[in-house]
């Protein structure tokens, strides 16, 4: 054998190769390296060319893809969509040719502008900014304008570049750090036409000049106040802003309760309204004062606030979030009998599901919508509830007419519960009464001690959503996260509300991305529902 490779290799090899193909002699050993040789350069050259194929198919496959065919004006609302809030799309002309021409001729994308706090002695910075600023009011062209000023007293060249087009702001928000007078405003008395929406996020006591009023079109107020008081430093609230009460549709607040009173009395068109009582548990009704909201649809109140007397006898969808250890159920049906209402939708915040959550629901037949976010870990009031809110068709029943719930639990590890809760479920779904609504639609979802935290559901509960999917109820877990931390009240869950109402658009886009990247669109727990997590941070309205 050693002989045999010390043999000198032929002259000619592809004649002892055309001998080998053409007999069948055994190789000799050398004769074999070779053969070996010769049959792994074709391997390499094969799998070469495999990939030259792969990428020959790819590329030209992409020619064909449908975001290719997607018209313009689709793509551009997806980047609006996919954009950062309040931020313009400057990355995107670096993806190609035709994304930049969209987006260089969409002006709505470059409609939103932020007017930074910039120390005066940055000077770069400010060439910077103008530069930019002016860029994308250029590309914004006649767009109405969404501006955002997170100063007191801005640079006068930004009021310069701003202020001019005053007639194009369509919503303005204001970020107030402290005691000040924005009198630079004047110059646009009587130039809103297009406002729409007026946010104020105040930590002194701002006064703004009287520019709001003349604005025909104004119908959204936020007016929430960030300065956390204590037994030190007392609040201190936004001193004065007119505001044309009379024609404003949609409010959220947190004030005194005089003060928000006040307001309510001078908007008797409201239809959308959040409430937040400044004093808390120390809060006492005015006397012989009654709220009249003809045409109110949706209301949001803290503990506080659901002490008011309101009558709104079109009120559609009550909201009700209630602190930390303050909960107190029997005030929903008194405020909903003063109210002089029928309620279809209602929501509970921080709610703990016991015999005086039944004995309310059960004074609300009319309800179709139920959200519950349960904060109590006593599991015999628990397994109690779902047990109640199972039907079987009889007039015990609570609730018969719901069909579309939400639950949303801190801890939940007891099996006995869960499979509670999946008997309730199922009852509803497959309830055969004529005069009982079937549950189409079940979101649930776990609190989070962390924002940035996701809690998956466990592989039991993944098993109880499986099997209800499996009967053919729509149903998801939410990959919804709430910051324990962070004081919940009705600006946040107005907040929560419209990320969970844009939940089911976020799945249809995931999907629509998915089926173009060949990914499943399916979460990594197996469950369907938003691909993204619904923070609870910037504040959004209804």
């Amino acid at each position: 054998m050693l002989e045999s490779l010390l043999e000198p290799l032929p002259l000619n090899p592809e004649s002892y190769v055309n001998r080998l193909l053409h007999s069948n002699d055994v190789p000799l050993d050398w004769e074999a390296l070779v053969i070996r040789s010769i049959v792994s350069d074709g391997e390499d050259r094969l799998s070469q060319r495999r990939d030259e194929t792969v990428e020959h198919n790819r590329v030209h496959r992409a020619i064909l893809s449908p975001i290719r065919r997607m018209p313009m004006e689709l793509v551009c609302t997806i980047f609006a969509l996919a954009s950062a809030q309040n931020t313009p799309p400057w990355q995107l002309g670096f993806i190609c040719r035709s994304w930049r021409h969209y987006a260089l001729s969409y002006p709505i994308l470059w409609s939103s502008v932020t007017v930074p706090c910039y120390p005066r002695f940055y000077e770069r910075k400010m060439q910077r900014l103008l530069s930019k600023l002016q860029t994308q009011l250029s590309r914004a062209t006649n767009a109405s304008l969404d501006v955002h000023w997170s100063c007191n007293d801005p640079d006068s060249r930004l009021l310069g570049l701003i202020l001019p087009h005053s007639n194009r702001w369509r919503n303005v928000s204001f970020h107030v750090t402290n005691k000040c007078r924005l009198d630079w405003l004047l110059p646009t008395s009587g130039k809103l036409d297009r406002l729409e929406t007026l946010e104020v996020e105040n930590f002194g006591a701002t006064t703004f000049p009287d520019v709001f009023t003349t604005a025909p079109n104004l119908r959204r107020v936020v007016l929430t106040q960030l300065a956390m008081a204590n037994r030190y430093t007392p609040p201190i609230y936004l001193k004065s802003i007119p505001i044309p009460w009379g024609q404003i549709t949609h409010y959220r607040g947190v004030f005194p309760g005089v003060r928000q009173v006040k307001f309510l009395q001078a908007a008797p068109n409201l239809l959308n309204c959040a409430l937040e009582i400044a004093e808390c548990s120390n809060f006492t009704p005015p006397a012989n004062t009654t709220i009249i909201l003809p045409h109110l649809r949706r209301l949001c109140l803290d503990g506080a606030a659901s002490l008011l007397n309101v009558m709104a006898p079109e009120l559609d969808e009550l909201c009700f979030e209630f602190a930390f250890g303050m909960w107190v159920p029997h005030l929903i049906i008194p405020f909903i009998r003063r109210a002089s209402c029928t309620l279809t939708r209602l929501v509970l915040w921080k709610c703990c599901l016991c015999a005086e959550l039944t004995v309310a629901l059960r004074s609300l037949p009319t309800l179709s919508y139920l959200l519950l976010e349960n904060t109590n870990h006593d599991e015999k009031e628990r397994f109690a509830f779902f047990a109640t809110m199972a039907i079987s068709g009889t007039d015990s029943d609570v609730c018969p007419h719901i069909v579309s719930m939400v639950y949303g639990y801190e801890g939940w590890d007891n099996h006995s519960t869960q499979d509670a809760f999946i008997s309730m479920a199922m009852s509803r779904l497959r309830t055969q009464h004529s005069l009982r609504s079937q549950l189409s639609r079940l979101r649930v979802f776990r609190t989070a001690g962390c924002l940035e935290r996701y809690d998956p559901p466990t592989l039991d509960m993944k098993h109880r959503i499986q099997m209800l999917q499996d009967e053919g109820l729509d149903v998801a877990f939410l990959r919804l996260c709430i910051n324990l931390f962070i004081p919940f009240t009705p600006s946040i869950v107005e907040t929560l509300r419209e990320r969970m109402f844009c939940c089911q658009w976020c799945h249809a886009c995931c999907a629509a991305a998915a089926a173009h990247s060949g990914n499943d669109g399916n979460h990594s727990d197996g469950l369907p529902g938003c691909n993204k997590f619904l923070e609870l941070v910037d504040a959004g309205f209804g």
